[in-house]
């Protein structure tokens, strides 16, 4: 009887274990995502002289640095689409700016909803990575994001903190 109850608590931490691995798991698809995209965000911020007014002063063109403009919606649109389970985009998802401008996509199934949001230029651009998904689907979302903030000599810094708030949600 004493081997009975101890295998099944054993095989009651065993389950926990492994479903605690299998959301970690999960978790890094929104990482390493978020870590990507706010990488090539400071790539495009620190390129983006290239589309100035040909002829402008260095200082001019260095103050009308910026990052590429704010999703309009997230992908996928709908936060049901993850919840609790994968969702499957396609290239058209991903075809609109910023993605396209950033040179990012996500092929196999997801399980965050991925947006971007930027604002200024110069010296006080800012550009926020987040990706929030429902790993369990019990209505409470995981978010996470990364900061992409410029300095006083124009150049694009990420930010050393990714914010995680409900990580294993």
């Amino acid at each position: 009887m004493n081997f009975l109850a101890l295998a099944a608590v054993l095989s009651a931490l065993g389950m926990y274990a492994l479903a605690r691995y299998v959301r970690l798991g999960k978790t890094v698809e929104a990482t390493s995502s978020l870590a990507k995209l706010a990488g090539a965000a400071k790539e495009y911020y620190e390129n983006s002289d290239a589309t100035q007014p040909a002829g402008a002063e260095p200082q001019a063109v260095q103050a009308m640095r910026h990052f590429p403009p704010s999703s309009r919606v997230p992908v996928p649109e709908d936060a049901l689409s993850v919840r609790g389970k994968r969702f499957e985009s396609n290239m058209a998802d991903w075809a609109a700016s910023p993605w396209r401008d950033l040179h990012f996509s996500i092929v196999q199934p997801q399980c965050y909803q991925y947006s971007f949001d930027a604002q200024g230029a110069g010296a006080s651009a800012k550009a926020t990575v987040m990706a929030q998904g429902d790993l369990d689907g019990d209505g409470i979302r995981s978010m996470y994001s990364l900061g992409v903030e410029a300095d006083s000599s124009f150049n694009a810094r990420v930010s050393n903190t990714m914010v995680r708030e409900n990580p294993e949600e």
